[in-house]
C-alpha cells in the first residue's frame, strides 16, 4: 500500500504530505518522508476541525507514521486506550503534554536524530496554538507553567551565583584576618627587627588593601545578585498565583487532565535534567565530591581568574569516577605538560600572572589521574598531535610525555587518523560519569564564551553514541605508542634539518 493509509484519507494530496498543498513544515520534512512508508490506516480528520487543531493532529500523525506501529500498539506505548488515541489523531481532543512527550520519546528511541530540539519546539508550539483554539483555560495553564519553569531556572542560577560570591567574600575575610594577625605578631618584635618590619608591614598592608578592595567589589556583586534573585523569586510567586487563578477557570472535565501540570509541572521536580547545576544536583555533586575527594573545593582559590561556568566543570571533574572525551584541536588539559599548557593558555591573551596560575591549576587537575582515582578515555584527532602550538622542543616534550602516559592503566588513549574520513563530531566534548547513584552522566561541550551541560538521557545518549562511533574509527589502543613515536621521529628530523640549515 502507498501513502493513502498513512494519515487521514481525505484526498490523495493530503494523504501524501499531511499538510495540504504547502507540504509539511521544514522541521518535520524528514519525519514526513519516513511516515509515507507506513501502512496503518487512520480515521479521517473531520472537516469541522479548526485549521489550528488540524495542523497539530497532522503532526501527531506524522510521529505515529514514523513509528510504523499499529494503533493498538501505539495506545499501549502511550499507556492509553485506542479510542482516546484515535480521537487525539483525529483532532477531536487535545492530548495532555505527557502524551506528546512520550510519543516524541518513542520516535527518538526508534529513529534517533529525527527528533531534534527544533522538532520538539515546533510540536510544542503547535500544541499551544491548538490548545488555545480548543480550550483557552487549559492554554492559559500551560502558558503560565512554561513561564514559571523559565523563571524558576533563572532564580536557581542567581541563587548559585549568590552562594559563590558569599564563599569568595568569606575566604578573603579569612585571609584579611590572618594577615592582620601576622601584622600584630610582627609589631611585637619591633624592637629587634625594626628595619625588616618596615618592608614587611608595607607588604602586608598592600595585601590587606588589595583583599579589602576585592571584598568591597564582591559585596557589591552580592547585593546586585541578591536583588535579582529576589525579583526572580517574586516573579515565581506571581506566576504561581496566576497559575492557581487560571486553574479555577478550568471546566470540570478538564481538571483531571490539568491536575498533573498543577502539581508536578513546577520547576524543581523536573526529571528531564534541563538544569544540571540546579540545587538538587549541586547538593548531590557536593556529597559525592566530599565522599571521594581528599581536597574538596581546592579550586576555589582560583575563583578570581575562573569564570563561573568553568568552576562548575571543575567540581564535576573532581567528583567524576571516569571521563570519556574527544579532542580535535589540542592535547587535552589532563595530559598537557606545563610548557604545552602555558602555550595553549597564552592563546587566550591572559596576563602573565593569571596565565601562570592557570598552568598551576591545570597541573593540579592531573593529580587524580596520576593517583589512579580517575579513569580517562581519550580519542585524539591526529591533527592535534601535529598542530604546532609552540616550538618544536615543547611539542616533542609533550608527545614524549603522551607516549609515557600510555603505560598508565587509568588512561585509554586512541588516535583518530586523518584517513578515517568525516564523522559525527565537529568539535570536542566530554562525558563525565559519577560513582554516586543519584548523579546522572553529564555531557560537557565548551565554546569560546561558555559551555553546555547536558544531562537529559537522550542528549547524553547522543554524545555517547558519537564517542562510540569515534572509538570504532580510531586506531586500536595498542597502536597509539607506534603512532606517537612516528610523529616524534618526523618532528626530530624536521628539528635536525632546521638546526643544520
Amino acid at each position: 500500500m502507498s501513502g493513502e493509509g498513512s494519515f487521514d484519507g481525505v484526498n490523495r494530496q493530503n494523504a501524501e504530505d499531511g499538510f495540504g498543498e504547502t507540504g509539511p513544515p521544514r522541521e518535520l520534512a524528514e519525519l514526513a518522508a519516513l511516515a509515507r512508508v507506513s501502512s496503518q490506516p487512520l480515521t479521517p480528520i473531520p472537516d469541522a476541525v479548526p485549521v489550528e487543531i488540524r495542523d497539530f493532529a497532522e503532526t501527531l500523525r506524522l510521529l505515529f507514521g514514523a513509528l510504523g506501529v499499529s494503533l493498538n500498539r501505539l495506545a499501549a506505548l502511550m499507556h492509553s486506550d485506542p479510542g482516546t488515541v484515535s480521537r487525539y489523531l483525529s483532532g477531536k481532543r487535545i492530548p495532555p503534554p505527557d502524551f506528546i512527550e512520550r510519543l516524541c520519546r518513542a520516535v527518538y528511541e526508534l529513529k534517533g536524530t529525527l527528533i531534534t530540539e527544533q522538532v520538539e519546539e515546533h510540536v510544542h508550539q503547535q500544541f499551544l496554538v491548538a490548545l488555545r483554539e480548543h480550550n483557552p483555560a487549559r492554554y492559559e495553564i500551560q502558558r503560565l507553567t512554561d513561564l514559571l519553569r523559565v523563571a524558576a531556572q533563572e532564580r536557581r542560577q542567581y541563587e548559585f551565583t549568590v552562594t559563590a560570591l558569599e564563599e569568595a567574600i568569606a575566604s578573603r575575610n579569612a585571609k584579611i584576618y590572618a594577615l592582620e594577625l601576622e601584622t600584630r605578631q610582627l609589631r611585637s618584635a619591633w624592637a629587634s627587627t625594626e628595619a625588616l618590619l618596615d618592608g614587611e608591614r608595607e607588604r602586608l598592608q598592600q595585601a590587606i588593601d588589595a583583599l579589602s578592595a576585592q571584598v568591597s567589589y564582591f559585596k557589591k556583586q552580592l547585593l546586585s545578585t541578591q536583588r535579582r534573585a529576589a525579583r526572580a523569586e517574586g516573579r515565581c510567586r506571581d506566576l504561581e498565583a496566576r497559575l492557581d487563578a487560571a486553574g479555577a477557570l478550568l471546566r470540570e472535565e478538564d481538571r483531571q487532565t490539568a491536575a498533573p501540570q498543577l502539581t508536578t509541572g513546577v520547576p524543581g521536580t523536573r526529571q528531564d535534567g534541563a538544569d544540571p547545576l540546579g540545587a538538587a544536583r549541586q547538593l548531590a555533586l557536593e556529597r559525592a565530591l566530599s565522599a571521594q575527594s581528599d581536597r574538596p573545593g581546592w579550586w576555589h582559590r582560583y575563583n578570581d581568574i575562573l569564570p563561573g561556568w568553568f568552576q562548575a566543570y571543575l567540581a564535576m571533574e573532581e567528583a567524576a569516577c571516569s571521563i570519556r572525551l574527544y579532542e580535535a584541536q589540542f592535547i587535552p588539559g589532563l595530559l598537557q605538560t606545563e610548557a604545552y599548557a602555558a602555550a595553549v593558555i597564552s592563546l587566550g591573551g591572559f596576563p602573565p600572572g593569571q596565565a601562570e596560575h592557570l598552568v598551576m591549576l591545570r597541573k593540579e587537575r592531573q593529580r587524580r589521574l596520576h593517583d589512579g582515582k580517575l579513569k580517562l578515555q581519550v580519542i585524539l584527532d591526529e591533527a592535534a598531535l601535529r598542530r604546532p602550538v609552540a616550538g618544536t622542543k615543547v611539542q616533542l616534550e609533550q608527545l614524549r610525555q603522551l607516549s609515557t602516559a600510555c603505560a598508565n592503566p587509568a588512561l585509554t588513549l586512541q588516535v583518530l587518523p586523518h584517513d578515517a574520513g568525516a564523522h559525527v563530531a565537529p568539535s570536542g566534548f566530554s562525558i563525565l560519569r559519577f560513582a554516586a547513584a543519584d548523579l546522572p552522566d553529564i555531557a560537557y561541550a565548551e565554546n569560546l564564551g561558555n559551555a553546555l551541560y547536558l544531562d537529559k538521557q537522550h542528549e547524553v545518549d547522543l554524545y555517547a553514541h558519537a564517542i562510540g562511533r569515534l572509538s570504532s574509527l580510531a586506531c586500536e589502543q595498542h597502536q597509539t605508542p607506534r603512532i606517537l613515536n612516528e610523529v616524534i621521529r618526523q618532528l626530530e628530523a624536521t628539528e635536525h634539518d632546521q638546526t643544520n640549515s
